[in-house]
């Protein structure tokens, strides 16, 4: 897993299985468009670790697209070149799969890396309390207020943590030794 700039590794490594799991249950449906809207692009931006992930990411879609067409093309020029091109469709369909994965796993660690910034601002589980300097780091990246920061990933990954019995929150507390008094 890369690491980013000021993100405890412990808080990123704790919400990719949270975003996999999620993911594994509920698919991919809108992941791509929620993390490419203009918030969180601009967030992810001005991190250079995690705009070089975007722009693979993108890369990947694009070149995914490329294949789609190239297959087309390549059966449409079957009825001109040999039978046995359509072989190439094979190494097409295995690079499209290639991508796909690759396309996923990108989305999955900005989704990943967004969620850790809420956590942080949001103080969520005491995140932003033995942090603080990630914390208001993680404030000018998503230019949040610190009185009210948005919730957006948290209401995302944690629907159910509005809740007043929200049990969870402890399992996600960071360990001892990283705290700040």
């Amino acid at each position: 897993m890369k690491k980013i700039a000021f993100i405890p590794p412990e808080l990123l490594s704790m919400c990719m299985p949270i975003v996999e799991q999620f993911h594994q249950k509920q698919g991919f449906s809108n992941l791509a468009a929620k993390i490419a809207s203009d918030d969180n692009s601009a967030a992810l931006t001005s991190i250079p670790e995690a705009a070089a992930i975007l722009n693979d990411t993108h890369r990947f879609y694009n070149i995914r697209r490329w294949c789609f067409l190239a297959s087309i093309g390549v059966v449409c020029l079957t009825f001109l070149l040999p039978w046995w091109s359509l072989f190439t469709l094979i190494v097409i369909f295995l690079a499209d799969r290639f991508l796909a994965y690759r396309e996923k796993h990108g989305w999955k660690f900005l989704s990943a890396v967004l969620l850790s910034f809420e956590m942080l601002t949001n103080d969520f589980a005491g995140w932003g309390k033995a942090y603080p300097e990630e914390r208001a780091k993680a404030l000018r990246v998503l230019q949040d207020n610190s009185e009210s920061p948005k919730s957006t990933w948290l209401d995302y990954y944690f629907p159910e943590r509005a809740e007043p019995d929200f049990a969870h929150t402890k399992a996600f507390e960071p360990s001892l030794q990283n705290k700040t008094t």
